[in-house]
Order: C-alpha cells, then structure tokens, then sequence
C-alpha cells in the first residue's frame, strides 16, 4: 500500500509552481495532480484510455472538440472517454486543482488535435 498527503501535494505545487505532480503509477494505472493558476489551460488533445479527473479546489471549464463546455466545481467529477478531444481550463480566480486517473502508466503521450504527439 502506498499513501499521499494531497494537502502536502497542493501546498509543494504551489511553492515548487508544480503543474503535473504524478502521485501512483504501475504498469497498466496511474494517478496524478493537475495545479494551475487561473487562465492555465491544457491543449485540446484526447489520450488512449479512459480518465477521469475530480475537482479538490478551484473552478474548471472543460470543453470538447466541437464547443461545448461545462463547468466544474469543488467535488465535481468528470468521465473522459478514450480518444474523445477535451481541454482543460481554469476559469476561477484562485488555483486548480484535480485529481486525475487513467489506465495506463506514466509516459503514454497524449494526441493534440492537431495530429502532434505532446511533449
């Protein structure tokens, strides 16, 4: 068993202005930490497998590849298809945190809707 203080996480992400903090990872699962300052955004960009992301703090737009958007708050949980486009905004005034999963380890690239693999 492992176990991670996600207020220790939050508060080193935020002195070490750490925006991807990986938390639990194995061969086929991996869990992580997304801190972003208000305007932070990801790419519009899909990934192989299933996700999902809670919100620990902050307010989240999060947006697919043909304009809808919803908004997410404290305790609000997302489920992200494989392969569905989706992009990640901070909309609040303070930070954004989530709390991410997905079925497969760290080091997969994410696909960019412009057909570029991430770096």
């Amino acid at each position: 068993m492992e176990f991670i203080s996600l207020d220790k996480k939050i508060e080193e992400a935020g002195k070490d202005k750490l925006r991807n903090v990986q938390l639990f990872g194995t061969d086929n699962f991996r869990s992580w930490m997304l801190y972003f300052e208000p305007g932070d955004a990801t790419p519009m960009h899909y990934h192989q497998s299933a996700e999902t992301f809670l919100v620990i703090d902050g307010k989240c737009s999060v947006k697919d590849i043909n304009g809808y958007e919803r908004v997410l708050e404290k305790n609000d949980i997302v489920f992200l298809p494989a392969k569905e486009y989706y992009q990640l905004t901070s909309i609040g005034p303070g930070t954004l945190v989530l709390f991410g999963n997905r079925s497969e380890p760290f080091g997969v690239r994410p696909v960019r809707v412009e057909g570029e693999i991430t770096k």
